[in-house]
């Protein structure tokens, strides 16, 4: 996928001021791939066997590869939070635009926080502020324009932190408006918000209030001695709703730089963080400034990495690049997240645009068999997706069923529950195992 044009866009996502009839609109239309997630504005409801009605999907692969020790500290920490309901189990997903929308994750994070219980939303960005397409759960606003910048654009002004996305704003009066959505048996209102930002004398302050406009707390900007990037604030009760707030202290202050948000609530369970970016590849990562530097507080148990689609999108996929840019990421994760496993996942099978319409994508399965060479080379779990959705060609078969889009690169909402359900599924499939062995 060319960068601009790896956008999941629907108007379910779309800001206001990106809808039809706008100028905005119509110039961004020309830019950008606009792919149709089918269904009503995503709420999902769980069905972890929703795959078994397409015998295209291979069943009977779909399983955590190379696991028999590498996810066995992970699975124990499972077992742990299991058994005595106590403690969290952190987990980042790492990925592009089959991540940003947070459908496939987000049935994921759903499954998990049901049997291991809920520990929070996990981190959000504010995408819709930085006119991106947003996830369902949560909804951000604002009252002003901000500049942005995602990672696939690594030459550009503003560093790149935790979410592979930054916005920057220098007008005084600038707010955000944030709003959790509960989902299908599970609540996200949040007892802990914590801000990833930009600190020092040139940063405004942030205050921090509820829903009813109740300051809660302020963000001083220059309260570095804790953490340069992160501030953290927490409530006595639990909200759902907050608005953040800019404010001026100082005749040096000129600007405010958001590059994450992380909401947490006191009870025992799973945190799934997820980390998506439309046109992102391995190497965008690797470029982005701080963002190493604020995985770390994370402290994941595992990383999952979801990458490869946008490497092998365009004639000319290099294997041996491309095994040099999963090493140098998976290498720099593992020194960032010390306790982590680490797990990949290959692209799916998709299209490409030729002379003759779309056809078949064969540089994807390179980029499938150079994940696992590497995954089999360092021991490192991994997932086939490529494989389980039926090899090479399938996407035609998953066209057909609606479950993609017309791009045959991504997926409609029904197709990315069941990528969900099918990871969830193999993961669980490995627990179990590991429980069972015991």
């Amino acid at each position: 996928m060319i960068q601009d044009k790896d956008n999941i866009y629907n108007s379910c996502f779309l800001p206001k001021s990106l809808r039809k009839g706008s100028f905005l609109f119509l110039f961004t239309y020309a830019l950008l791939i606009f792919v149709h997630i089918s269904g009503e504005c995503f709420s999902q409801t769980i069905d972890s066997n929703s795959y078994k009605h397409y015998p295209f999907i291979k069943e009977e692969l779909n399983k955590i590869e190379n696991d028999s020790a590498s996810l066995h500290s992970f699975y124990k920490k499972l077992y742990r939070l299991k058994e005595t309901k106590k403690g969290r189990v952190d987990i980042v997903h790492i990925g592009d635009s089959h991540l940003q929308a947070d459908l496939l994750s987000g049935a994921v994070r759903q499954e998990l926080q049901l049997k291991f219980g809920n520990a929070g939303r996990g981190l959000i960005f504010p995408y819709h502020v930085a006119k991106s397409n947003e996830p369902p759960s949560y909804k951000t606003s604002t009252n002003t324009v901000w500049d942005s910048k995602r990672n696939v654009f690594y030459e550009k002004p503003l560093p790149i932190g935790i979410s592979g996305f930054t916005i920057e704003t220098s007008d005084s009066l600038a707010e955000i408006n944030l709003a959790v959505k509960d989902q299908p048996g599970l609540g996200y209102s949040f007892t802990k918000f914590t801000l990833f930002q930009g600190k020092g004398l040139r940063n405004y302050d942030i205050t921090i209030c509820d829903e009813v406009n109740c300051e809660k707390g302020v963000f001083k900007s220059k309260d570095t001695a804790s953490s340069s990037f992160i501030s953290e604030l927490k409530f006595d009760k639990p909200i759902s709703q907050i608005i953040l707030r800019n404010k001026a202290v100082g005749a040096n202050q000129k600007t405010t730089r958001i590059y994450g948000m992380l909401l947490e609530n006191d009870s025992s369970g799973v945190l799934y963080s997820m980390i998506g970016v439309n046109g992102a590849e391995y190497r965008h990562y690797l470029k982005s400034k701080y963002f190493m530097e604020q995985l770390s507080y994370l402290t994941a148990d595992l990383v999952i990495v979801s990458l490869g689609t946008n490497e092998a999108f365009s004639a000319g996929f290099d294997d041996a690049l491309f095994y040099r840019h999963i090493d140098s990421l998976i290498t720099s994760i593992k020194k960032a997240c010390p306790n982590a496993a680490v797990l990949l996942t290959t692209p799916a099978d998709s299209f490409r645009k030729s002379r003759k319409g779309r056809v078949r994508n064969p540089d994807m399965q390179r980029a499938r068999v150079t994940i696992i060479n590497y995954c089999l080379q360092h021991n490192l779990p991994y997932w086939d997706l490529y494989e389980i959705m039926g090899g090479y060609g399938s996407m035609a078969k998953w066209f057909a069923a609606k479950l993609s889009a017309k791009d045959r690169v991504h997926f409609s909402g029904r197709g990315y529950q069941i990528q969900g359900d099918l990871f969830y599924n193999a993961l669980m499939n490995g627990y179990e195992k590991y429980v069972n062995s015991k």
